[in-house]
């Protein structure tokens, strides 16, 4: 049975899964740190259910069909927030056990909104486990399970599919083990040209890495209550702006720039509407903040609009300032950059730059349609024509992806929150981002809100980093498996 082959795999995953732990806990013991004993127990409980998973669940010989790589992706996402979350819960760093789920849910999802109200004084095996969560979550954990996993023969495909971020999953080479491989040595290879930047910006190495971490993950957790701005440095602004906007490109294009394929790099569609996106929106900003006397200095209003251009459009959820006191305009172009998000395929969330050009273009074939109707003009990206069932998909995505925006707002509302923190709090979290307005702007935190709003965040962050489609099925899939019993009855 499948079931049984999901939960053996569920349960090698939190045997691998128990041995990351233990990095944060060499941290906490290293540093002589209070948390130590919450990881302990955390490893223990979680090493503890992946031997019995794996013993008392044994895996099938045949490979994995659609439907079960769907819910397998679900499976291994929940479990890493349930089981990821006790070192928070054990370490009492949070009153109740959603906040931790909320906590580590946002780590992995690369959300970064945070229940903390402050991080400064937590321990650092703590803020180490933080930002690992970070950038175990912007590559993916189910890539790492492909890579790593036995037994998933054809089955790594539908884990690869369901799981990588965008309207297609494209293997650079034959094997899809060697492909989650390969993009997992492509992003350590940033990570640690991020982790010498920044120490050259001036940070020391604990904050180094951590951010490096949450940068390359497009995550946001950071070790300052003040994010990026606590450190007052333009050179650490503009070595962060690069990063984030190197995390936000398709790791595709690394590998095609790694072998030599220049041209498939700078020729991307996707990466020149990308950039071009920054460039805009940031100038405007710039202009915005500027000539309302934001900021004094054109050279400040520069910096200050392109960091959170860059960090809002990749969805990492930094701050240099506290944008909540910008202008509307300013306020405004930056929640549009949280739904247009990074390139498909990066480590970034939100709608992505891709389907944004593909909608406009369709909506642009509709147009010129209603003028010459017997015409039959397709959709073109580039040189590259996207069939209708792509199409479809697109428009059905965009359209699930601002219903279920304006029913987790609605939802939140009516716990009590005001409108304009509802909502941009239900952008943030199912775009990925963070920080919303208002009560959840980016100096805040979502410590405060009712638990019924904090699990339906929960929901927004694994819809948003699941591209939707996949959680819908893994939460459906119980309902229709029951169905079909019935039905054979």
């Amino acid at each position: 049975m499948m079931v049984n082959t999901n939960l053996n795999i569920c349960g090698k995953f939190l045997l691998i899964f128990s041995g990351i732990m233990a990095i944060p806990l060499a941290i906490s013991l290293a540093f002589r740190q209070p948390d130590s004993m919450a990881f302990v127990t955390s490893i223990l409980i979680t090493a503890l259910a992946g031997i019995c998973l794996s013993m008392f669940f044994k895996a099938g010989n045949s490979g994995l069909r659609i439907r079960d790589g769907f819910v397998l992706v679900g499976l291994l996402w929940v479990a890493a927030g349930i089981f990821g979350a006790l070192p928070f819960y054990f370490s009492k760093s949070v009153p109740s056990f959603v906040d931790a789920v909320f906590e580590t849910v946002s780590g992995f999802t690369t959300t970064g909104a945070t229940v903390f109200a402050s991080v400064e004084d937590k321990p650092m095996g703590m803020l180490f486990w933080r930002s690992l969560s970070h950038w175990l979550g912007g590559m993916g954990i189910i890539v790492l399970s492909v890579a790593f996993l036995p037994r998933l023969g054809a089955g790594a495909m539908q884990l690869f599919r369901a799981e990588v971020p965008g309207p297609t999953a494209e293997r650079l080479i034959p094997r899809i083990k060697e492909t989650a491989k390969v993009l997992w040595i492509i992003y350590a290879a940033l990570t640690i040209t991020a982790i010498f930047a920044l120490l050259l910006a001036g940070m020391n190495l604990f904050e180094a890495v951590n951010h490096a971490f949450s940068t390359m993950g497009t995550g946001g957790f950071s070790t300052r209550n003040l994010s990026v701005a606590s450190f007052a440095s333009p050179l650490t602004d503009w070595v962060i702006i690069f990063l984030m906007l190197a995390a936000g490109i398709n790791f595709t294009l690394y590998y095609y720039l790694f072998n030599g394929r220049w041209s498939l790099f700078y020729k991307d569609r996707e990466l020149r509407y990308y950039l071009a996106t920054v460039a805009v929106a940031g100038a405007v900003i710039t202009a915005n903040l500027f000539f309302t006397g934001t900021y004094a200095s054109l050279r400040e209003s520069i910096r200050h609009s392109y960091f959170q251009v860059s960090s809002l459009i990749t969805t990492t959820g930094y701050s240099s300032a506290d944008f909540n006191l910008w202008p509307p305009l300013s306020r405004g172009i930056l929640m549009l950059m949280e739904f247009i998000g990074g390139s498909a395929g990066s480590t970034a969330g939100g709608i992505k730059v891709i389907r944004v050009l593909i909608v406009l273009k369709f909506i642009r074939r509709e147009f010129y349609r209603l003028l010459h109707p017997k015409i039959v003009r397709p959709v073109r990206v580039g040189n590259k024509v996207i069939p209708e069932e792509m199409l479809s998909n697109i428009a059905a995505f965009v359209f699930l992806y601002i219903l279920i925006f304006v029913v987790a707002g609605l939802l939140v509302s009516a716990m009590g929150v005001d409108i304009l923190s509802a909502f941009t709090g239900a952008a943030a979290t199912l775009g990925n981002t963070g920080p919303g307005l208002n009560k959840l702007g980016p100096l805040s935190n979502f410590g405060f809100l009712p638990a019924g709003a904090k699990l339906v965040y929960i929901l927004c962050m694994l819809l948003g980093r699941l591209e939707i489609f996949t959680f819908i099925l893994f939460l459906v899939s119980p309902f229709t498996s029951l169905a079909q019993i019935l039905k054979a009855k």
